[in-house]
């Protein structure tokens, strides 16, 4: 004897499994709830983070870490190695470079330009759209399924500019938290632990590889959300530029 299922059955699951399909929208929304509420994530205007540069290899030297942002599109980023700072500041669509040796009192500056200039650009948005694209400098977003990352079931979003570059990332399916994020170069960075600064959840750590390599991390020992910032902190500095 066979069987039939109705048809008004087979509309209705249909629809029913249509309608748990996420769309980016959906997805995106709960990553961002799983670090804070969109009044504090979008009411974060400065930031500064005091850190260390741990190389995973343990002939190199660590370094000190100093970052200091504002919404949209200033940051100041210090590393330094023993005497030797090296200094990234952006400004608008300015920036520079200044590599100074602290025991001699030499420096010598050169400008941002082309791809590295977008690429500081860049990392400054992501400071503050947690997980949303720039849609006003052109980013788009799309969903390309389900994949397995890190061992955890995820949404794949890729975000792209027209310029080139672009980041993946991995939301998981379970808890909606971030798993990875992967640059157009292939360094991913992995999220480790957590502190809460001004209702926002901060990593207590960030992990990099490149491939099964681990290059370095990123260890985060203070964040500072929405402080005044000493004038002048972004400010370029004038003359010749190597």
């Amino acid at each position: 004897m066979k069987h039939f299922i109705p048809i008004g059955f087979c509309l209705l699951l249909a629809t029913a499994l249509h309608a748990q399909e996420p769309t980016v929208s959906d997805v995106i929304s709960r990553a961002r709830a799983t670090i804070g509420n969109d009044a504090n994530l979008d009411g974060l205007v400065t930031l500064r983070l005091v850190g260390s540069l741990e190389p995973a290899a343990p002939e190199m030297p660590s370094a000190t870490l100093l970052i200091i942002a504002r919404k949209p599109a200033s940051q100041r980023m210090e590393i330094r190695v023993d005497d030797i700072v090296e200094t990234t500041i952006l400004n608008g669509d300015r920036g520079c470079i200044i590599r100074s040796n602290l025991n001699a009192d030499a420096s010598r500056m050169r400008d941002l330009v082309g791809m590295e200039l977008e690429r500081v650009l860049y990392s400054t948005r992501q400071f503050f759209n947690f997980y949303r694209p720039d849609f006003k400098n052109g980013e788009k977003v799309s969903l390309e399924g389900i994949e397995n990352c890190r061992g955890q079931r995820s949404y794949k979003l890729r975000y792209q500019y027209s310029e080139g570059l672009e980041t993946i990332r991995y939301f998981s399916l379970e808890d909606d938290t971030l798993v990875s994020t992967i640059t157009e170069n292939g360094v991913e960075s992995i999220g480790v632990g957590s502190q809460i600064v001004g209702g926002i959840k901060f990593p207590a750590k960030i992990e990099y590889y490149e491939g099964a390599r681990k290059l370095h991390t990123i260890v985060l020992h203070e964040v500072v959300v929405n402080k005044p910032l000493t004038a002048g902190v972004f400010a370029i500095p004038e003359g010749d530029t190597q």
